[in-house]
C-alpha cells in the first residue's frame, strides 16, 4: 500500500479545497444544528459523478445531472441537510438554481459552476428565501480547515460525522485524496442512500476519474445495505483540482485507483457502522458462484434480507435463513454442496450442519460487533462481497418518529 492515512483528514485536506457551514434552520425547528454547507476549490475542478438509479429522483440530481451533461469542470457544491428537495416538481429545479447562483455571485465565480446537493425529508419544498439570506454569512466563514464542519452540516439520522484523507506516493510526487459522506439509513445497494464527496489535488482528466469512480463506487457504496430502500438524493461526486501538479496517467493510475478504492470502502464502511439502530456490522461473501454476477447478487440478497439481518440481531446463527435466502436470490447453484462459515469457523459443509455442538461457537462470533458470514456455493469460481447490518428495534423507532 504506497498511501498513508492522514491524521483528521476529510474533504478540505487535498491542496486548494476550503469549506464552511451555518444554521439556516432550514426544518423551522429551531434546534440550532448546522445544515448547509459549502465546498469550494481555488481552481477549477475536474469532476466524476454517480447518481441513484431510483426513477424518482430529486431536484439536485436532476439540476447536477443537467450541468454535467454540458460540462465536466466545477467549483465546487451548496449542501443542505434537512430536507431532500425532492418531489417538488419544476419548483425545486429553481431553488436549485437560485441558491447555486447565489453562491456562485457571492464568491464571484462563473455562472453554472456550483453544484448541488440535498438530503432529508421528501416532500416538502426547500425554503430556497431562507438559505439564500444565509449565503453570504456562509461564504465568509469558507476555510481550508473548514472540511470537519461541512461533514456534521450535511449529516441526517448520522450519529458520527464521516471523514478519511489518504497521502499518496509516487515517483512523480505526493498527492492527497479526501473525502467525507453521510447516511444511516435508507440505504439499498443501487447507489447506497448518502451524499459522498472526494477531493484530490490530483491532475486527472475528468473522463479518466469517471472511470475510476466507477470501479471504486461499485465495490464501496454499491456494496452496502442497511434496509434495502433506495433514496432519491444519492449523490457521489468526485472533484480534481490539480494542484499537487501531479499528473495521473497510465504509469501511476492503478495506484490513484487504488486510494480511490481504499478511501470508497473506508468511507462506505463508516455508513454500516454508523447504520440506523444497528449493532454490528456483518460482511457476507459469497465464493464458489457459478459467475462474479451470480456471487454478488447472492451476497445482496442475503444483505437485505430481514430474517437474515434479524438472525444477526439475536446472535441466532440460524443457517437455514442463509442457505432460504440464497436459494431464492438468482444465484444457480447446487443446494446440496453448500457450505457456510462464520469467520473462520467451519459450521456447514455439503448443506448440512458439521456439528450441533459447534452452535454455541458461532453464537459467541455472532455477539461480536464485526463479524464475517462465508458462503461456499460450489458451483465455480465467482465472488462477490457486501457490508450490512442487524435489523433491531431501535431502525423501527427512529423511522417511526423521522419526521416528528
Amino acid at each position: 500500500m504506497e498511501f498513508n492515512i492522514i491524521e483528521n483528514g476529510g474533504v478540505c485536506t487535498p491542496l486548494g479545497f476550503a469549506a464552511a457551514s451555518c444554521v439556516a434552520d432550514i426544518k423551522g425547528k429551531g434546534k440550532g444544528n448546522t445544515d448547509l454547507a459549502v465546498l469550494v476549490s481555488d481552481a477549477i475542478c475536474q469532476t466524476a459523478a454517480v447518481f441513484t438509479t431510483n426513477i424518482v429522483t430529486a431536484a439536485p440530481v436532476q439540476y447536477d445531472k443537467a450541468l454535467l451533461a454540458k460540462g465536466r469542470e466545477f467549483m465546487g457544491i451548496v449542501v443542505n441537510s434537512g430536507n431532500a428537495n425532492a418531489c417538488t416538481g419544476k419548483q425545486g429545479f429553481i431553488d436549485c438554481e437560485a441558491i447555486s447562483a447565489a453562491v456562485e455571485n457571492e464568491l464571484e465565480l462563473p455562472k453554472g459552476s456550483i453544484l448541488a446537493a440535498s438530503t432529508g425529508v421528501i416532500g416538502n419544498r426547500l425554503p430556497a428565501d431562507k438559505i439564500i439570506a444565509h449565503i453570504p454569512a456562509l461564504c465568509e466563514e469558507i476555510d481550508d480547515d473548514g472540511g470537519s464542519a461541512f461533514a456534521k452540516a450535511i449529516m441526517t439520522t448520522d450519529t458520527v460525522s464521516k471523514e478519511l484523507a489518504l497521502l499518496v506516493e509516487t515517483d512523480k510526487g505526493s498527492f492527497v485524496i479526501g473525502g467525507t459522506c453521510k447516511g444511516a439509513g435508507m440505504m439499498s445497494p443501487s447507489m447506497a442512500t448518502m451524499l459522498a464527496f472526494v477531493t484530490t489535488d490530483a491532475d486527472i482528466s475528468a473522463d479518466r476519474l469517471q472511470k475510476m469512480l466507477n470501479v471504486a463506487s461499485e465495490a464501496s457504496f454499491n456494496s452496502i445495505n442497511v434496509d434495502g430502500d433506495m433514496s432519491t438524493n444519492d449523490t457521489l461526486l468526485a472533484f480534481a483540482n490539480g494542484m499537487s501538479d501531479v499528473a495521473i496517467d497510465d504509469s501511476n493510475s492503478a495506484l490513484f485507483q487504488e486510494a480511490l478504492n481504499y478511501l470508497c470502502k473506508e468511507l462506505a464502511l463508516m455508513i454500516v457502522r454508523d447504520a440506523e439502530g444497528a449493532s454490528k456490522m456483518v460482511t457476507i461473501m459469497v465464493k464458489g458462484a457459478k459467475s462474479d454476477a451470480d456471487a454478488k447478487l447472492c451476497a445482496m440478497k442475503l444483505s437485505n434480507s430481514p430474517l437474515v439481518k434479524t438472525m444477526f440481531a439475536g446472535s441466532d446463527p440460524n443457517w437455514g435463513r442463509l442457505m432460504c435466502t440464497a436459494g431464492y436470490s438468482g444465484a444457480q447453484f447446487d443446494p446440496e454442496k453448500v457450505s457456510i462459515w462464520f469467520n473462520d469457523l467451519h459450521y456447514v459443509k455439503d448443506s448440512t450442519l458439521i456439528d450441533p455442538a459447534l452452535e454455541d461457537k458461532a453464537y459467541a462470533i455472532m455477539k461480536e460487533p464485526e463479524f464475517t458470514i462465508t458462503l461456499d456455493l460450489g458451483a465455480g469460481d465467482g465472488v462477490g462481497t457486501y457490508y450490512t447490518c442487524d435489523l433491531t428495534k431501535e431502525y423501527v423507532a427512529i423511522n417511526a418518529d423521522y419526521r416528528s
